[in-house]
């Protein structure tokens, strides 16, 4: 080929690769001079440095220099910013582990502030300037606090915390706090397996207390048993001994009853003959009438007393 021609050529793709950079440089060019700001972000404009406006640009289409522009943005909407979990001490000298959620939004005043005069541009840089306040103000909250009654008082510590931390940022960084929350209390193992003996203690000791009861009513009940046999026994044999004494009673009024049936006999039989002798002389003559003339077949008595004679039937 000749030389003017490869030349010629040269200066060709030369110039095509030129136009093609410049076309290249004026696409980024364009594509870099618009951006956008979302309804939840403000933003704004750094030329070398220099922030190009008072206030924050709103949500929407925006024009910069491309290649030199700097575009900041931060989020002004509601951010949940995650606490990870960190390590502080109760005034009994026990550590516990927290876990907090801290939830606040940045007002419109104070865009920039938050991202010109703390830290530099953006979120992350606000939230590594609040953590170490927020971790800060729980520490002094939980070293008042008994390890003991953290749980029973867990509401009251939430809400001590959050108001510690709460007023701490609003005049540190003017955001504006709106709830924290205690996702987590963590105590020690330690603790924990000290907790754990002393639950089982006390488990055993009520235990030891129902067994003793349940042992005592047992016991209870035996004495009850036992009396109620005894007062049964005892009333037995007032009964037993009331009846007797009923029983002699009814004889000793039996024998009343049959002596004086008997003296009231006697007596209707003596009355008619006037006096009990001459009752006595009629019974002996009565007898007389009814001797058929032969001893008695048994004689009782000795000589110095009266014989009684028994009459024996005759032997046929």
């Amino acid at each position: 080929m000749p030389a003017y021609a490869s030349e010629g050529l040269s200066q060709h793709f030369s110039r095509s690769a030129k136009w093609i950079a410049l076309g290249v440089l004026g696409f980024y060019g364009i594509q870099d001079s618009f951006f956008s700001i979302q309804p939840t972000d403000r933003g704004n404009i750094r030329r070398f440095g220099v922030v190009q406006y008072e206030k924050p640009l709103a949500p929407g289409l925006h024009f910069k220099i491309p290649f030199i522009d700097a575009v900041d943005r931060i989020q002004v909407s509601l951010v949940t910013m995650h606490i990870p979990p960190f390590d502080v001490t109760t005034v009994d000298n026990q550590k516990v582990t927290l876990d907090l959620n801290f939830n606040y939004t940045i007002p419109e005043n104070k865009v920039y502030h938050l991202m010109y005069e703390i830290g530099r541009p953006g979120n992350n840089e606000i939230e590594s300037q609040i953590m170490p306040v927020v971790r800060d103000r729980a520490s002094r909250i939980f070293a008042g606090q008994n390890m003991v009654t953290v749980n029973v008082n867990r509401n009251e510590i939430q809400t001590l915390i959050e108001q510690s931390i709460s007023k701490s940022v609003e005049e540190l960084f003017g955001i504006e706090p709106h709830s924290l929350q205690i996702a987590g209390i963590k105590p020690s193992d330690a603790f924990m397996a000290s907790n754990e003996l002393a639950v089982k203690a006390k488990n055993d000791a009520i235990a030891a207390e129902n067994t003793k009861r349940t042992r005592q009513f047992e016991a209870d009940q035996q004495v009850i048993k036992a009396k109620g046999e005894a007062d049964g026994a005892i009333e037995a044999a007032k009964g037993r001994a009331a009846a007797v004494r009923l029983e002699a009673e009814a004889n000793k009024t039996k024998l009343e009853l049959e002596g004086s049936g008997q003296e009231a006999r006697l007596s209707a039989e003596i009355k008619p003959f006037g006096s009990p002798e001459r009752y006595i002389q009629y019974l002996s003559a009565k007898a007389a009438l009814n001797w058929n003339g032969q001893q008695p077949q048994v004689v009782a008595g000795t000589g110095s007393s009266t014989n009684l004679l028994v009459p024996m039937p005759m032997a046929k």
